[in-house]
């Protein structure tokens, strides 16, 4: 551990009570920017929300972060869900995709962008209607990708769940640097509806770019399906338009306490993050894999106590660095969210 500071803390009283869902980025200016939903009446995912952001212009010592600045406000009716944080390095561009929904069956998909580097951000836009009503979907969370291989290189992907009419999986696509959107793969749940114990049923999900230009989608196995406590993988070859099912499992070495958890490919390594137990939100570990995750060879302990979802981040200028944002606790998961940044030179193979 190279340095490890508490961004946000839960007061559990006045305006918000806890922090929760953690996103971080790299920005085109080499800084770092994170996202968190503060939850206001309730520490469930219902009711309303801000939307806060901090950031890191240190260089990526991540010693000293601006004070919390509020990119979001909800109503007091209204739910919103952060979701997924991704750049465009040709035209040096955040973007924010998350969900605006009050209490109703269809999502609404929002985007927001900064073209400053993180500093201010533009009003949200709905793009509900580019995507399609029936696959508007909760994004993330985590950050989404641009595409630097064939096939379809330049392309932004991002990997939501939960769309309309029923749960599962879809990847949204934009080609042209953010400004129209449209779903590819779509993958249902099995059965088609809210089902029970046990259902095949993709939920929040991460996905990467692999050197030979395929989508690696690792997803919370939501219902526990054939009662394995583990992870879904998927795969895509060609751009995200489609995730073959001969290309989609489960692996038993991702055990989860159904979560969403951190996924980064570099140099021919693969960085898995997330607690390791079945049913406990407790024990983070880090994974690593040097054959495009079809093996975890080594793995690192973060957090030994209570530890809930993570994210993980490779600044472009930094590849000796991986940068982990996530939820920890002594007893309760969601006391507060810290960034560590991690020498990952030092650790054994990888």
């Amino acid at each position: 551990v190279v340095h490890d500071v508490v961004l946000f803390t839960s007061p559990r009283k006045g305006d918000i009570l806890i922090y929760r869902i953690p996103v971080l980025t790299y920005t085109p200016g080499g800084n770092l920017v994170a996202v968190v939903e503060g939850r206001r009446k309730s520490e469930g995912d219902i009711h309303s929300k801000i939307f806060a952001v901090r950031r890191s212009t240190d260089g990526g010592t991540c010693e000293t972060w601006s004070p919390p600045q509020r990119l979001m406000d909800d109503s007091s009716t209204i739910s919103s869900y952060i979701g997924t944080v991704f750049v465009d390095d040709t035209t040096a561009t955040i973007f924010l995709m998350y969900a605006y929904c009050e209490f109703c069956p269809l999502i609404s998909m929002m985007l927001m962008n900064s073209t400053d580097d993180g500093i201010t951000w533009g009003r949200p836009r709905n793009i509900t209607d580019m995507v399609g009503e029936d696959y508007a979907a909760y994004p993330g969370p985590g950050y989404g990708i641009q595409k630097k291989h064939d096939p379809a290189k330049g392309r932004l992907v991002v990997c939501g769940h939960g769309f309309h009419h029923g749960k599962g999986l879809v990847l949204l696509l934009s080609d042209d640097h953010g400004v129209t959107w449209r779903h590819g793969a779509v993958v249902p749940s099995v059965p088609f509806t809210n089902g029970t114990a046990g259902d095949f049923d993709p939920d929040e999900c991460q996905p990467v770019e692999l050197p030979d230009g395929s989508i690696y989608v690792v997803a919370r196995n939501e219902k526990v399906y054939k009662k394995r406590h583990c992870k879904i993988v998927m795969r895509s070859f060609d751009g995200g338009e489609t995730l073959p099912r001969n290309h989609t499992y489960l692996d038993g070495a991702l055990v989860e306490p159904r979560i969403a958890s951190g996924l980064w490919y570099h140099g021919g390594t693969m960085f898995y993050s997330g607690p390791k137990h079945d049913y406990k939100r407790q024990n983070l570990h880090i994974r690593w894999s040097h054959d495009d995750g079809k093996t975890w060879s080594s793995q690192k302990q973060i957090w030994g106590e209570s530890a809930g979802y993570s994210t993980l981040m490779m600044p472009p200028q930094d590849t000796s660095h991986l940068y982990i944002m996530y939820e920890r606790g002594t007893t309760n998961p969601y006391d507060e969210i810290a960034v560590t940044k991690l020498e990952i030179s030092t650790w054994e193979g990888s």
